[in-house]
């Protein structure tokens, strides 16, 4: 699963990520600095998001959704049920998921993220997540729009890596960035197809760290939580 994760890239940073693979960010997404960095991010909170959004291929544009997919049926936007992840085994099958994998994908740049690993039946200590270059994880999502008023969004999950196994069961869906075409093409509309690109990250691509517990606490927000932990 992926529960907490940070973000704090420039706008720019990921255009540079991503020019070299064919793909731009819209003019207006470039004049922005980037979202303001965020060292905890819990579901529920609006989060930097990347989407096509035309019928036909063109450049990325940013928008700020909320991390917890509300499907545009919905009788309420209600949080009752837990759609901040989506099993990328089954989201083209089940009802909340099935209409973003064929026509509404995304992108959820993301510095890290934190996963805990069980200790004992009392402990669990937090892991932080990053790609080993240093370079942005470009995380796969999949969001909706409920009437005509919230946008919202949810990450796709997969297996785990290598790495991961170490803590977890289940990591996010790590896309290359010469993947990220594919992934958010509005005219590709198999969903069988676009699941292919969710796979677990390739072994190597992570690099993991022990941190401070305090990160439970999603009140706190603040960058000495992605420090080594010293305790």
């Amino acid at each position: 699963m992926c529960g907490r994760y940070t973000y704090r890239f420039t706008w720019s940073q990921i255009h540079e990520q991503l020019s070299g693979f064919g793909l731009a960010l819209e003019d207006a997404t470039l004049a922005m600095a980037g979202p303001a960095a965020r060292y905890n991010v819990a579901p529920t909170s609006d989060v930097p998001v990347l989407v096509v959004r035309g019928k036909a291929m063109g450049p990325l544009s940013a928008a700020m959704m909320r991390w917890w997919l509300v499907p545009h049926w919905a009788q309420e936007a209600s949080t009752k049920y837990p759609m901040f992840n989506a099993r990328s085994e089954t989201a083209a099958t089940k009802p909340a998921f099935r209409g973003p994998m064929k026509y509404r994908r995304c992108v959820l740049p993301a510095s890290g993220f934190y996963e805990w690993k069980k200790i004992d039946d009392k402990t669990k200590q937090p892991h932080y997540i990053t790609r080993a270059d240093g370079e942005p994880l470009l995380l796969a999502g999949l969001w909706d729009c409920w009437r005509d008023e919230l946008e919202s969004c949810t990450i796709l999950t997969t297996s785990p890596n290598a790495e991961m196994s170490t803590l977890h069961d289940r990591m996010p869906c790590v896309l290359e960035p010469g993947e990220v075409a594919a992934w958010v093409d509005p005219e590709q509309q198999d969903s069988k197809q676009a699941a292919g690109l969710l796979r677990p990250a390739p072994d190597g691509l992570l690099e993991i760290r022990r941190v401070s517990k305090r990160v439970g606490n999603a009140r706190v927000d603040e960058p000495s939580l992605i420090e080594p932990a010293q305790d």
